[in-house]
């Protein structure tokens, strides 16, 4: 599986494999004149103790990662992630804020700021997880105090509850995306890609893996993947 720069094989535990793939990888840098830098790459096992693991980062000289892993930016792990793991969106936002050299704004380009840099840094992660309450609690509060108070430690009253202000503005609101409901239509658009009958690599992979020749709403989320779970949390949705 490769993008860019960023590469993951996958093989079983066995002497005969491991062999292969050093041999492969060998005639790639001679074809290539290129070098693989081991020390940058990792070993992550699926189902084996640690110790048979050490073994096979030795024996490609690499390290022995530890599971969540991320890769482009989202994190990926063989259990179900928790609250915490999932939260690197949220403190990425309120790193951003650290960062903004913008406390004299008004509160219109405050609010512009907010729909163009803030709310979009999780969308990525809203695309593929269904994210925790606490998380989306994080995105408001992060959001609300930029808002209210701008940049600084000068503390300012919030006139108005955040549910307020991310209403439609023809509900009086202002408009500000509600990452609940952003998170759901996310979501719902893998399971209409999936219904809509569309032929890619991803959608054919899915639908072998969960499907089975039912439909999406016949699927079930028992004893499968968080991201195939969110895909269900927002069915009736």
């Amino acid at each position: 599986m490769q993008y860019a720069d960023d590469t993951i094989l996958f093989l079983q535990n066995s002497k005969k494999d491991i062999i292969n793939l050093k041999f492969i990888l060998f005639c790639y840098e001679e074809m290539s004149r290129m070098r693989i830098n081991y020390s940058k790459s990792e070993v992550f096992n699926v189902g084996l103790s640690e110790e048979v693991g050490q073994e096979v980062a030795d024996a490609f000289n690499c390290k022995l990662g530890k599971f969540p892993m991320k890769y482009l930016g989202l994190p990926i792990s063989d259990s179900r992630l928790s609250m915490a793991e999932l939260s690197d969106a949220a403190k990425k936002m309120e790193k951003r804020l650290q960062t903004r050299k913008c406390g004299h704004l008004s509160f219109g380009g405050r609010s512009i700021l907010i729909d163009s840099c803030l709310t979009n840094i999780p969308m990525y992660t809203m695309g593929f997880y269904w994210v925790h309450e606490g998380t989306h609690q994080r995105f408001d509060s992060t959001r609300g105090k930029y808002f209210w108070e701008g940049v600084g430690n000068k503390k300012k009253y919030h006139m108005i509850k955040w549910e307020a202000l991310d209403k439609p503005k023809e509900f009086r609101g202002l408009g500000f995306i509600d990452t609940r409901a952003m998170n759901s239509a996310l979501l719902c658009k893998w399971n209409y890609r999936i219904e809509s009958g569309k032929n890619s690599l991803c959608i054919n992979l899915l639908k072998r893996k969960y499907l089975r020749g039912k439909g999406f709403c016949q699927s079930s989320s028992r004893g499968s993947s968080q991201f195939w779970q969110g895909l269900h949390s927002v069915k009736e949705w």
